[in-house]
């Protein structure tokens, strides 16, 4: 069954998006491509946020890697759908749990 991949309504994602000045569709439409095909062909470059949970959750990441930028995000399972909950400019994965366990 096909998960739908959705931008979680929060102050991180809308910061994200306001400070950047990046095009919210074009941004989601990338982060449904890469999410659908790294799930489904490439599932070893996705890695789970160890020690975190969000909504009582496992978090995954994997680097977006946009035309100008690559950045992080985050998400997790929640039943048919895949919840987008964090996107951040820090890709060295150390920092970035760091960075997350401060959200969740």
């Amino acid at each position: 069954m096909e998960k739908n991949i959705i931008l979680e309504n929060n102050s991180y994602l809308e910061r994200f998006f306001l400070y950047l000045k990046i095009d919210k569709e074009s941004v989601y439409k990338t982060i449904c491509e890469n999410t659908k095909t790294f799930i489904n062909q490439a599932p070893h470059k996705i890695k789970k946020v160890k020690g975190c949970k969000y909504q009582d959750k496992t978090i995954y990441e994997y680097k977006l890697k946009l035309p100008k930028q690559a950045y992080r995000l985050a998400y997790i399972f929640d039943g048919d759908k895949i919840k987008i909950f964090y996107i951040s400019k820090t890709l060295i994965k150390a920092d970035f749990v760091k960075e997350i366990s401060k959200v969740v």
